[in-house]
């Protein structure tokens, strides 16, 4: 982590050496949305129905289904940005979850909790 042989190449995707698994240092759950399909990564097998270790995620077919009836604060947030969760999606956008101190508590995969002050700290670390 932290070290890419793209580092000075500005086009390249994971040029920090980062990689999607860069989530992990605030949420548990993280999940998108693309096309049809919504997916949800649960590396503890713990908040998924049917997640293991050897599986830990689920990947969902939301056109036709209703999700969104079954599970609104789930899937709210993504309508916020036009997603009706009905028919296909024409981008991708991803959901983070922040991890609470009741979550840090049980994660195997950081026991910080994410709150306001990381967040700002984040958003102006990227803005500079």
């Amino acid at each position: 982590i932290s070290s890419s042989a793209k580092l000075n190449a500005s086009s390249a995707t994971g040029r920090f050496g980062l990689g999607f698994n860069a989530v992990y240092h605030f949420t548990d759950v993280p999940s998108f949305v693309s096309g049809e399909h919504v997916v949800f990564f649960d590396p503890h097998a713990h908040f998924l129905p049917g997640a293991t270790l050897q599986n830990p995620g689920l990947k969902l077919k939301f056109a036709g289904a209703n999700f969104v009836e079954q599970f609104p604060d789930q899937f709210g947030p993504y309508r916020l940005f036009g997603c009706d969760m009905r028919s296909n999606y024409p981008a991708t956008l991803f959901r983070f979850p922040l991890r609470t101190a009741g979550t840090a508590a049980s994660s195997e995969l950081r026991r910080d909790e994410y709150g306001r002050g990381a967040v700002r700290e984040l958003l102006d670390t990227l803005h500079d």
